[in-house]
């Protein structure tokens, strides 16, 4: 096909012509292949030659540039098999750009890890073996804001420009200035694009957008929105699943990548519920991880955005903002950098109602109002008990927790290793058990437990299931709706009878051990003594998850006579007769 279509004038760089090395390589490329779905035979032979000529075009071009000598009768080894994958990526901007991205190790590990691969595999081809096979495809699992996105657009890039997708502009692209091609390489889809409204209309838009995405890098993300969930299914998502199954080969020299994007626990759900095809066309064991960003990683982002911005905060507001963020990471789908645009929004604000100079930097009450509160625990728990009686055993034991919570902060160690999170409030009836719960949330929260002081009362009814099955995913739907805050389950013991009950009790003490929950919740069973230690022995491992106890006694007269005396004060009505009271109490 060469001699013919330039007359018998084109050379290659090779001492036996296209019919040594370079060319056996581009013929061994051709011939894996043969016998896979849409194979072309001649039109797979003049497609690889189009990309032949398309390199060395853009070779041409890149050196007539830079004003080096030319020979258009002469194809190179960059021509033939594509540039050496090491001079590619030394100087691709798109591998610069991933590296300087704050935090992702894992994700910048599993992309070195590839492009050595891809290295190894060039070499391998030299040497005449057969290389390793890999697939372009891949799934990246992670939480909001991690990035995930941002890398598969630059993964798109980097595919484009080591000649492993052909509709990219290639490692020559980038010095061609303003005559650049444009050609967009990642198409971002979600699952709303694909799935139809009518019997094959789900399979005919998902063929049509693999049809567009041939040669590039197709993006669905949120990903996990093509299974229904809950074991339940979808016909419309089924037929795009099973769709995409049939399309995407996954092989080696496939002109395609497909990128699945979602959060982990979704996206494994999704994996083990639908077609399992899915997971041999994308390994979700070698998927990439988006971890969450640690708090330097956080302070590193704050300190871009403001310096992109020409704004500045002091330290102890850097301080702050970053306590406010650890806060925030409790919560469900904690948004990571998004996080921290929307904290830098809210600061914005702040710093406009308290009329600061307009070169101020930013100060530790515009990222929180009131970030002083750990700096007054003490003065603060008293207030919070002040409409209490005969408490003071109960506000100790609390003080105590913040006092361990205060001195673990001063010496860089997790407090919730050390202060109990999951508690047991047992007593008589009428002597402040749930009044006390709802105080709990802020006492954590002052102490950076918690994202929000706000507590969530629920009955066994919330976590009781009426048929098989129902208990253990409303358990857990339960635990991620007061993620970051507290959680009351009144009238525990009632969690004793029937076996949906204890399921659900089996199902609170295994997923507290989870680092998904484990320290992020406070989990409060409140009950009278009696039913509440028969509760305990129900399971063994709800005693060991609930080593803190706080024990509600029985009202001493005294205590009774002060509590109504505030009740009437509060009704501003006065009574004579409770005057020397306390001398008869």
């Amino acid at each position: 096909m060469i001699q013919k279509k330039f007359s018998g004038r084109m050379r290659v760089d090779d001492p036996d012509g296209i019919r040594g090395l370079l060319g056996r390589i581009v013929v061994r490329r051709l011939g894996r292949g043969r016998g896979k779905p849409g194979f072309g035979n001649v039109r797979a032979l003049e497609n690889v030659f189009s990309q032949i000529h398309k390199r060395q075009s853009r070779r041409l071009t890149a050196a007539k540039r830079q004003g080096e000598p030319c020979d258009v009768h002469l194809l190179k080894q960059e021509d033939l098999i594509g540039p050496d994958p090491s001079i590619v990526t030394a100087s691709d901007p798109a591998v610069e750009q991933l590296a300087k991205l704050i935090g992702l190790r894992s994700v910048k590990d599993s992309v070195s890890n590839f492009l050595k691969m891809v290295k190894t595999n060039y070499e391998r081809e030299l040497m005449e073996r057969n290389p390793h096979e890999v697939s372009l495809n891949r799934v990246f699992l992670g939480s909001p804001g991690t990035g995930k996105t941002t890398v598969a657009k630059l993964y798109g890039r980097i595919l484009a420009s080591l000649g492993l997708l052909s509709n990219g502009e290639g490692m020559y692209g980038r010095y061609l200035g303003r005559h650049q091609l444009k050609i967009s390489k990642v198409i971002i889809k979600n699952p709303a694009d694909f799935v139809g409204a009518a019997l094959g209309e789900s399979e005919s838009k998902t063929k049509a957008i693999l049809d567009m995405t041939v040669g590039k890098v197709l993006v669905i993300d949120e990903a996990y929105g093509l299974y229904p969930g809950n074991g339940t299914t979808d016909p419309y998502k089924t037929a795009v699943v099973d769709t995409i199954v049939a399309e995407v080969q996954s092989v080696p020299g496939e002109d395609r990548c497909v990128l699945l994007i979602g959060y982990k626990d979704q996206m494994e759900e999704m994996f083990q519920n639908v077609n399992p095809g899915l997971s041999r066309r994308f390994a979700i064991d070698n998927a990439f991880h988006f971890e969450d960003y640690s708090d330097d990683e956080l302070l590193a982002a704050l300190e871009l955005k403001l310096k992109s911005q020409d704004m500045s905060a002091t330290d102890l507001a850097k301080k702050v903002a970053i306590d406010v963020l650890s806060r925030a990471r409790n919560r469900p789908n904690f948004g990571n950098i998004g996080e921290v645009e929307n904290l830098l929004s809210s600061a914005k604000i702040r710093f406009q109602k308290r009329n600061a100079a307009p070169d101020a930097p930013f100060g530790p009450e515009d990222f929180d109002p009131d970030y002083r509160r750990s700096e007054n625990v003490e003065s603060n728990i008293e207030k919070l008990f002040e409409d209490v009686v005969g408490c003071e055993d109960i506000i100790e034991q609390l003080r105590k927790y913040q006092r361990i919570a205060e001195n673990c902060k001063s010496r860089d160690i997790d407090p919730r290793d050390m202060v109990p999170t999951n508690f047991i409030f047992k007593g008589p009836p009428g002597t402040g058990k749930t009044t006390t719960a709802r105080k709990m949330g802020q006492i954590y929260y002052d102490m950076g437990f918690l994202a929000s002081p706000e507590v969530l009362e629920c009955s066994t009814s919330d976590l009781v299931g009426e048929y098989v099955g129902q208990t253990g995913p409303k358990v857990k739907k339960l635990l991620e709706r007061v993620l970051g805050r507290v959680l009351l389950i009144d009238e525990a013991y009632r969690l004793v009878d029937g076996q949906f009950a204890k399921e659900a009790i089996d199902e609170l003490v295994s997923s507290l051990t989870l680092d998904r929950y484990k320290g992020k919740i406070i989990v409060i069973l409140a009950g009278y003594d009696h039913q509440i230690n028969q509760l305990l022995s129900v399971n063994p491992g709800l005693s060991s998850r609930f080593t803190a106890e706080v024990v509600f006694k029985n009202m001493r007269p005294k205590e009774s006579i002060d509590l109504l005396r505030r009740e009437l004060a509060k009704k501003k009505i006065v009574s004579h007769a409770l005057d020397g009271s306390d001398e008869h109490g």
